[in-house]
């Protein structure tokens, strides 16, 4: 699973959130993830509005055993995934300033971080978003994306390598 916040102990697992307080809570979250997956500002908003909708259809399924981030970021997941596989989708209609706000890091250099990393494919650009900007181990990613730590692993070493190629 992926790693819940800090402060999330068992006794708040169980605890039922309202809508309002988890849209409050991740929203912003949960819009980073699905735009480091789609590269489309529209797209992603229409993702976090379609993960809150697939929360509530699907809300009595929750079995509390992870945290509700990590439970709305496995559905984004899902949800972005599909999303690139229908028909008519669209990933490369960027926004500088929703690009601002998602990478924040910013040099004066020949082509920035934020551009590199919107070079990459979905798949590169959403390991390196967990693990260098969420913050979650190898393991988690690896149980996140159901794929083996050692393929998380050589992905995310292979991403890092395409990134250094991209910004020199």
């Amino acid at each position: 699973m992926l790693k819940p916040i800090k402060s999330t102990t068992l006794k708040e697992l169980n605890e039922k959130i309202s809508l309002p307080e988890l849209y409050e809570k991740y929203s912003n979250d949960i819009f980073k993830y699905s735009f480091s997956i789609l590269k489309n500002n529209d797209e992603a908003k229409d993702a976090v509005q379609e993960v809150f909708v697939k929360y509530i259809e699907s809300e009595s399924t929750f079995q509390r055993n992870s945290s509700y981030k990590t439970w709305l970021l496995v559905l984004t997941r899902n949800y972005c995934y599909n999303r690139i596989k229908s028909k008519g989708f669209k990933n490369f209609n960027f926004e500088e300033q929703v690009i601002n706000k998602t990478y924040e890091v910013d040099y004066d250099t020949e082509i920035s971080i934020k551009e590199a990393l919107l070079q990459l494919n979905s798949e590169d650009n959403e390991l390196i978003f967990l693990r260098e900007y969420e913050s979650y181990s190898y393991k988690e990613i690896a149980e996140h994306t159901d794929q083996s730590l050692e393929n998380v692993k050589i992905k995310i070493f292979r991403a890092r390598k395409k990134l250094r190629e991209i910004l020199k």
